[in-house]
């Protein structure tokens, strides 16, 4: 019995023993390690120090109200002052291309245009002169009338409101103030009364009697305008039928002369347009006409 326990100690002792080896063994291991992963958690737990030792930050909390409100963007600013520039871009451009058109109604060259085009057809040549011809001799008619105007509109109200003296407002009132009391004048002059009391009374609710303003001045520009627009058209035609009675004298002389002589195939047109022509020239017409419109517009 004491053979057999012996011999089981030995089995016993012989495992434990070669345990206690491999633990001497893998302990520089296992020490290596353990100082290793030391200096991670003293890291780690100098931050958590450190945060435990902060200030406490108390954030107050928004109104629903406010939170609920989305923050502005600047994107929004600056899309609708584009669009404004872009409005503002067209009423200019727009503004711009009427204004020749609203420059010619407010000067002679309606008048002008009219008598010479129908000149032109009283000499039987409805080509010539060509249409770019008469209306550059109106434009340059035109703009010798109204330099007195433009010299009255540039001194009362271009150059003091380049200078600052005045702004856009009373630049405007005072630059309309000769443009107005020309047109009146014009109206006046060629007995077209009729024309500017009727808009004046329209442009009242139609009112008929209403108080009719004693200066040019007074009247609203959008009044006078159309009523001085209306005035040169008749006094136009007027001019016109004035012009068309001696080449029609001549017509009328060409026409009794070829059927007295038996040429009916002849057209009359063939003959009397020469005619009518070379006495234009002899009478020297142009010079005359020219005069005769500046002389309307000048008395």
């Amino acid at each position: 019995m004491s053979g057999t326990r012996r011999e089981d100690r030995k089995l016993l002792v012989l495992p434990m023993a070669s345990v206690v080896a491999l633990l001497v063994m893998l302990s520089p291991v296992l020490a290596g390690r353990s100082q290793a992963q030391t200096p991670t958690s003293a890291v780690r737990k100098s931050a958590a120090v450190s945060r435990l030792n902060e200030p406490a930050v108390v954030v107050d909390a928004a109104p629903e109200s406010d939170a609920a409100k989305p923050a502005p963007r600047p994107d929004a600013a600056v899309d609708v002052s584009g669009a404004a520039r872009t409005v503002q871009s067209v009423v200019l451009f727009g503004a711009v291309s009427l204004a020749p058109v609203a420059l010619l109604m407010i000067t002679p060259f309606v008048r002008i245009n009219i008598v010479l085009i129908l000149l032109r057809q009283a000499l039987g040549s409805p080509q010539v002169p060509g249409n770019q011809v008469l209306t550059a001799l109106a434009l340059l008619l035109s703009a010798l009338i109204m330099r007195p105007v433009a010299e009255r509109v540039y001194a009362d109200a271009v150059e003091p409101y380049m200078a600052g003296r005045a702004g856009a407002v009373d630049a405007w009132n005072a630059g309309s103030i000769p443009i107005k009391t020309f047109m009146v004048d014009q109206i006046v002059m060629t007995e077209h009364q009729d024309y500017l009391t009727t808009l004046h009374e329209r442009s009242r609710g139609g009112t008929p009697g209403a108080e009719q303003p004693e200066r040019p001045e007074d009247f609203a520009i959008g009044v006078v305008a159309p009523a001085y627009i209306l005035s040169e058209l008749t006094t136009a035609l007027k001019i016109g039928f004035m012009l068309y009675l001696p080449f029609l004298v001549i017509d009328l002389v060409v026409s009794a002369v070829l059927a007295a002589m038996g040429l009916f195939m002849l057209p009359p047109t063939l003959v009397s347009t020469p005619v009518k022509l070379i006495v234009f020239v002899l009478a020297d017409g142009w010079l005359l006409v020219a005069d005769m419109l500046l002389a309307g517009f000048s008395a």
